[in-house]
């Protein structure tokens, strides 16, 4: 079948055959150690011997495995399969395709169906599933492209999440549907706006935020600037009107209240940094804490 891990065809292969995956390895060529997965794997494979007895180029038997992350440390490919696609896995039950195996990985390639995790979670809110839905495509997008800088971000939000025990390092690739979905969402909000992802976890609590300055002492200046726009977030909603005396029929209520041209240059300084698509309680409450400070308005 099109995309089919590389172990999974040898073990369907091994059980047509009547034989153990591990012989059938020797057999071809490739040791009866390990069964290949990874590209990587099949650098002591005997190729004549291999391509010979399956009928198959070497670039055709590489495709099969999994890609191998040697750039960054972000774990995007899993060695084990924490989820499967309900349909094709009733009709060939031994069956792995490959890109079961990646982290961004959340429908069949081949019908189309809903990948299921090895652990399913109830009461999942569709804003978490939509937030790692977008998670899910920097996540591709990043590793597609060999992208290092957003890697390595995705690589600290996942140190960050582990830091503050709110997910582990290898939660991307999680069995558990709802620890896998909120790093996902993690990976999405830290990579598009991080301080504001990181703020709105550390709202409301400092002995994150102290832990966070001991484990990154080289981001403490960063850390300290999330802290106060977390503190941002816990005032009130601003006021960012400033209205004219009625004159006139005015008086009567038939007047809107005029903004002031500071207000608005408040506003767009707070998009700008947060992101257009941001909460927008943060948005409105960093608007408010730039105009104060443009004004000299003290809290």
């Amino acid at each position: 079948m099109r995309d089919e891990l590389l172990s999974s065809w040898l073990g369907r292969l091994a059980k047509a055959n009547y034989c153990s995956v591990e012989e059938l390895c020797g057999y071809l060529g490739l040791g009866q150690g390990r069964v290949p997965e990874c590209a990587s794997d099949l650098q002591t494979a005997n190729w004549a011997m291999l391509c010979g007895a399956v009928q198959r180029s070497p670039d055709e038997i590489v495709s099969m495995a999994l890609p191998d992350s040697i750039h960054h440390d972000v774990q995007y490919v899993s060695r084990h399969d924490f989820q499967y696609c309900p349909g094709c896995v009733a009709k060939s039950p031994d069956l792995v395709l490959r890109h079961w195996r990646l982290a961004w990985s959340m429908t069949c390639e081949i019908c189309g169906q809903a990948l299921e995790p090895k652990n399913p979670a109830k009461d999942v809110s569709r804003r978490l599933h939509a937030r790692a839905l977008r998670g899910a495509e920097v996540l591709k997008t990043a590793a597609a492209m060999t992208d290092l800088a957003r890697l390595n971000r995705i690589s600290l939000t996942l140190q960050v999440i582990s830091v503050l025990k709110i997910g582990r390092l290898w939660s991307l690739t999680s069995g558990n549907k709802r620890e896998r979905l909120m790093a996902l969402a993690a990976v999405g909000i830290g990579t598009t706006r991080p301080l504001l992802g990181a703020a709105i976890i550390l709202r409301g609590n400092d002995p994150a935020a102290r832990e966070l300055s001991r484990v990154f002492p080289e981001h403490r200046e960063m850390i300290e600037r999330i802290r106060g726009l977390s503190q941002d977030l816990g005032r009130p909603l601003p006021r960012l009107v400033e209205t004219v005396h009625p004159t006139g029929h005015e008086a009567h209520g038939l007047c809107r209240p005029r903004v002031s041209e500071s207000a608005l240059q408040a506003a767009r300084q707070a998009i700008s940094e947060l992101g257009a698509d941001a909460n927008r309680q943060a948005l409105l409450m960093r608007a408010d804490t730039i105009w104060k400070r443009s004004s000299g308005v003290k809290s």
